[in-house]
């Protein structure tokens, strides 16, 4: 059974398309909702509501599927959904900021492709990985960002998906560094601390909860005021070209240099060399090296080493001692000799990568 409601008032009409006789999933006791059923509000008549609640529970994996391709543009794929398995979607929709709470049972895969909203994915409970990461399992919020794309497999999951328009993050940018000349760029999708997630946090809850009350459906500024508050807090929890060195984003550096930078972004984890890079970019070793140490006052290699670290920081950060060792998360990102990799971890930390790990591993 698949059933769609919408609306801001308690006597939404609902859709309801009998498909394969099963119990619907918001009636089965093993999978009830984590938040109070949104508050209403019978005083808005016909006026347009700032914020508008739509919810979605199918056991149908058709159904499923077709949803998750319009729900989001581009759309998601979802497979795996099995005969026992259901999902339930429930949307908060501010306009320019949306937050969706979804709750699926059983084992499905979600392919999140890039698109220029900015997505992120927020833990609740149950199961939830990333493939095609280092990093084994998301307990923090994961970004899909400017070409960053991923794929979830979920297991019995529950995770909140918050969209943000690009515009509003790159007003709230421009309002932040006024002399800003450029896009607001992540060049990340982990977070750059623990106490920048926990400030995420803070800033996710208080957005879901003012969203759930009636009286913010009658109060556009302050619905509006949710968007800019989640484009802070991203702005705040990921490196970006606000707060990074990233010199694919200076518009002051050569088009060949920028397009050199930009494909050892996009090949971090793979192995290569200056070739490489001056094969991409149409330009001999030589003259690569010569553009690197003339604009960046590095080298090729140097830089890729630099990249590569920043990489290993930011899942030393994530991790915890009892999931990854320093000696495999350093040669994941190419350093094969742990004890040169935590001399240059710690001249560009300040500490070992040993000391980082097992900060993680304390209680924060």
């Amino acid at each position: 059974m698949t059933t769609a409601t919408s609306g801001i008032d308690s006597k939404v009409p609902q859709l309801v398309i009998d498909s394969d006789g099963e119990t619907p999933l918001g009636t089965r006791s093993d999978f009830c909702p984590s938040r109070p059923v949104l508050a209403v509000d019978a005083e808005h008549g016909f006026r347009p509501a700032a914020v508008q609640h739509k919810q979605f529970r199918t056991a149908d994996a058709p159904a499923a599927r077709r949803f998750f391709a319009g729900a989001y543009q581009p759309g998601w794929r979802l497979a795996g959904l099995g005969n026992h398995a259901a999902m339930s979607h429930r949307r908060s929709d501010a306009g320019l900021m949306a937050v969706d709470e979804v709750m699926i049972q059983g084992r499905v895969t979600l392919e999140i492709p890039a698109a220029d909203t900015l997505v992120v994915i927020q833990p609740r409970a149950g199961s939830l990985s990333v493939a095609g990461g280092p990093v084994a399992t998301a307990d923090f919020p994961i970004l899909a960002a400017h070409g960053m794309s991923c794929v979830l497999h979920c297991n019995g999951a529950r995770f909140d998906v918050v969209t943000v328009e690009a515009d509003v993050l790159n007003k709230v940018a421009a309002d932040w560094h006024t002399s800003l000349a450029q896009q607001t760029q992540f060049v990340n999708w982990r977070p750059r601390s623990r106490a920048a997630v926990r400030a995420w946090h803070r800033a996710l809850d208080y957005v879901v909860a003012t969203l759930a009350s009636a009286d913010t459906a009658k109060q556009p500024l302050i619905a509006a005021g949710m968007a800019n508050l989640l484009a802070g807090a991203l702005l705040e929890c990921y490196p970006s070209n606000l707060t990074e060195q990233d010199p694919a984003s200076d518009l002051a550096v050569p088009d060949t240099l920028r397009e050199a930078v930009s494909f050892i972004h996009r090949h971090t984890s793979e192995d290569i060399g200056i070739n490489d890079v001056a094969d991409a970019v149409h330009l001999t070793p030589r003259a690569v090296q010569y553009l690197f140490r003339r604009q960046l006052d590095t080298t090729p290699t140097e830089y890729m080493r630099r990249v590569r670290l920043g990489h290993a920081h930011q899942e030393l950060v994530a991790a915890t001692a009892a999931a990854s060792t320093v000696t495999e998360i350093a040669q994941r990102w190419g350093f094969a000799h742990t004890g040169r990799f935590a001399v240059l971890y710690r001249q560009t930390y300040g500490q070992s990568p040993h000391t980082t790990l097992r900060q993680q591993a304390s209680p924060s």
